[in-house]
């Protein structure tokens, strides 16, 4: 009877250094093979076991991969929310523009609109009504752009037409013959002006 019982523990021990997928004996693994428990024999900078070791090492190469993933994924949701947020910006500000390129030409029938009326309190009025409106535009972060005593910026302003007046200087405009604006540092309308050009004496 004690015979056999040592045969079954020898078959047992034999079964378990079948199955264990190290590349030691079962006695000195510690896999989680479903047919045996021991301690891991394996050098941490040498292990052999096949995913189921409770070496250090192996787990700390898969806490730092899994920490990069995460690292990655956090990267890429954060521009992805960027971008979004940047398009919705950018979105808004191309429908005020297009909104804007309607409206603002009628700013400048005011200005015609007074100088037709005679009657001075018509006239207070209209200018009411324009302050109201210009009043709006700026609150939304929409300028005027200057052209009183300024210098001609074809960046800000064209030209429809060319004056000589020695009495002022080169290159000044003169009068403007409609409004211009620009909403932050894009234009949106370009002042129309007439420009004091003087001639180079030879």
């Amino acid at each position: 009877m004690s015979h056999k019982k040592q045969e079954s523990n020898q078959e047992k021990e034999q079964k378990q250094e079948e199955n264990c997928k190290c590349d030691q004996n079962a006695k000195e693994c510690n896999c989680k093979d479903e047919n045996h428990e021991h301690e891991c024999g394996c050098k941490e900078n040498d292990c052999k076991c096949e995913g189921n070791c409770d070496c250090k090492e192996v787990k700390n190469d898969l806490a730092e991969e899994y920490l990069n993933m995460a690292r990655v994924i956090q990267a890429d949701f954060d521009n992805y929310r960027k971008r979004t947020a940047e398009n919705i910006k950018q979105a808004k500000k191309d429908g005020m523009i297009s909104a804007l390129e309607v409206i603002l030409p009628c700013l400048d029938v005011f200005k015609k609109a007074k100088q037709m009326i005679t009657n001075e309190n018509d006239k207070k009025g209209i200018e009411m009504v324009e302050n109201e409106i210009n009043n709006s535009l700026n609150t939304l972060g929409v300028e005027k752009i200057n052209t009183q005593n300024a210098k001609f910026d074809p960046n800000l302003h064209h030209a429809l037409s060319i004056v000589e007046d020695k009495t002022k200087p080169d290159n000044i405009i003169v009068d403007e013959y409609q409004a211009g604006y620009k909403l932050g540092d894009k234009v949106i309308k370009y002042s129309q002006v007439i420009v004091n050009k003087l001639k180079e004496e030879k």
